[in-house]
């Protein structure tokens, strides 16, 4: 079962889907010949700033791995198996292993318990198979495979340095060996826990080593990484010579049962669900297609840049109908498949496309929402309120490059037809304007969607002048001014001068100050996400009203069908 599973919905389903944000809206079509059914994937689970230097596997279903490459077809391509229940992968650096806390330990590149080293004792000999390779490995304590551009060849030891590796040539009596390392791209599978080397895998022409879980296929694997559970494959690449990008290689259909319970709460309505695995699958297919993480070594990734995914631990029966009997349907429009966009609800009314990215999409159109509203009393802060104060909206400008006086006036300046805010405008009290338009008016200010109204501000600035720096009055009439020597004399607006630091002598002017009605903006809205394409709440709603999936799917993107290829 999901681990608190309302607030986890809320918490993805927000970031969830401001994914169109990043990727834009929309990308190249895909036309309905070239899609195919439940095609394999990758999926990024950890890259970027979050590589691994190690990662370990446990199996869950089924036992052993077989070791290899996903060629271009993404087809697994064997070198080698191991019968170890539970191994891990490191980078071909001096990677130390805790094993310190539970089964999984940490890696890091500094000082631990265990030391994988990257210096290496190379037999002389070639193997033309793996097992040929094996057989003279397993002579040597230490002995290892690895599989090195296209060759097999057998290594002993994980050794810090080259010291400690002629060390043990000697000792060990290899003279005919020599001290290898590997390049930056190559992998060592280790069992877990240990130093000890099962595999060595190293590729310089862009291959990156793939695991595939048990030692065939009879049953369904099941792995643990990082304590979520995952169906497929996984694949390791040091993109640019660093940490592992660790990727889950699956099917489609797999990948979409993750994403079903990631992206909603897998007790709701089975017709919900149903229209998430469709709108899932074809979001999926499109980015898959477009390779949109292609430079880094993935085709999708693990995030609500894409959509959420962790791995097949919520999966329940409904949830896994929901995929199965929407298996290979996609949502088209003119014979190409859609951006399938949707956010976790709308406040009331959906947004065009042109209203939030500055694309015209025909089947992104924005409409009142009358269903959302039946459930709002269900979905935590449906209705939200923001308050700026003058001061705060002076230093967010300020802090953006949008340098000014001073803040005295904010307001919607523009709606669409369903009621969302597509321009906004802050004033200073030099009368200077900045306006933003479309989704910038809900991220400018860190709000929750674009469905919202302002009031407070009194709309405008009044003139006065600053006194002691303590404060403002309207007017000079009926004030004094006191002198060196203790003297008072009367002050009037126009007859009032002050001198310079340079000892030039000026009349006092009024400036525009705020006054206390406009030094509060309340923001009055409702909805989470950019409101384009289907809302998750409306499709809950919908789906407890008695629609069905396809309902809820033409009602929120228009002029479109749903089908297979």
């Amino acid at each position: 079962m999901r681990r608190s599973v309302k607030k986890r919905f809320v918490q993805f389903a927000a970031a969830a889907l401001s994914f169109a944000l990043l990727v834009g809206v929309p990308g190249e079509k895909t036309s309905a010949a070239s899609v195919t059914i439940d095609p394999t994937i990758r999926v990024g689970l950890f890259f970027g700033s979050s590589a691994l230097p190690g990662a370990n596997l446990l199996n869950d279903v089924g036992s052993g791995y077989r070791l290899g490459y996903y060629d271009s077809n993404r087809s697994f391509q064997q070198l080698a198996q191991t019968n170890e229940t539970a191994i891990s992968v490191v980078k071909t650096q001096n990677v130390y292993y805790g094993t310190s806390g539970n089964w999984s330990g940490y890696f890091d590149t500094i000082s631990s318990d265990i030391v994988v080293g990257c210096y290496h004792l190379k037999l002389p000999d070639a193997y033309s198979t793996y097992e040929q390779a094996a057989a003279a490995a397993a002579q040597w304590t230490g002995g290892f495979v690895a599989w090195v551009d296209g060759s097999y060849q057998v290594r002993v030891g994980a050794y810090p340095d080259e010291a400690s590796a002629l060390a043990a040539q000697t000792a060990l009596g290899l003279t005919g060996a020599t001290i290898a390392g590997t390049s930056s791209a190559g992998v060592s599978v280790v069992k877990t826990g240990t130093n000890q080397i099962l595999f060595q895998f190293d590729s310089t022409s862009g291959l990156c080593l793939g695991i595939k879980p048990g030692l065939d296929d009879s049953v369904k694997a099941e792995t643990i990484f990082r304590g979520s559970t995952y169906y497929g494959g996984f694949q390791y690449q040091r993109v640019g010579g660093g940490n592992l990008t660790v990727s889950n290689v699956l099917s489609l259909e797999d990948y979409v049962q993750g994403v079903i319970v990631e992206e909603m709460n897998a007790s709701w309505p089975l017709e919900a669900l149903k229209a998430q695995a469709v709108c899932a699958r074809t979001y999926a297919y499109r980015n898959y297609t477009a390779q949109k993480h292609s430079s880094q070594g993935f085709d999708l990734c693990n995030t609500t840049h894409c959509q959420a995914y962790s791995g097949m631990d919520s999966v329940t029966a409904e949830s896994s109908r929901a995929g199965t009997e929407t298996r290979g349907e996609y949502l088209w429009y003119n014979g190409s498949l859609i951006d399938a966009v949707y956010s976790s609800h709308d406040g009331g009314a959906t947004e065009s496309a042109v209203n939030v990215w500055g694309s015209d999409v025909p089947y992104l159109i924005g409409k009142e929402d009358p269903y959302e509203a039946s459930v709002a009393d269900k979905v935590p802060n449906y209705n939200w309120t923001v308050t700026y104060t003058a001061q705060e909206l002076t230093d967010l400008l300020n802090s953006k490059g949008y340098i000014n006086s001073g803040i005295v006036d904010f307001k919607v300046t523009k709606t669409s037809p369903t009621g969302n805010a597509i321009e906004i405008t802050f004033t200073d009290s030099s009368g200077k304007s900045w306006s933003k338009i479309r989704d910038d008016c809900r991220t400018f200010l860190g709000l929750r969607s674009i469905h919202y109204t302002v009031t407070g501000g009194g709309g405008g600035s009044s003139s006065g002048y600053t006194v002691n720096g303590n404060g403002t009055i309207p007017t000079l009439n009926g004030t004094y001014a006191v002198d060196g020597s203790g003297s008072t004399a009367p002050l009037t607006d126009g007859a009032a001068y002050v001198i310079g630091g340079d000892g030039s002598v000026s009349q006092l002017a009024p400036s525009a100050v705020s006054d206390g009605s406009a030094g509060v903006f309340t923001i009055t809205g409702s909805g989470w996400g950019h409101n384009v394409g289907m809302s998750q709440w409306g499709a809950y709603a919908m789906a407890q009203q008695g629609y069905s999936y396809l309902d809820i799917l033409n009602f929120y993107y228009t002029g479109i069908e749903v089908r297979q290829p």
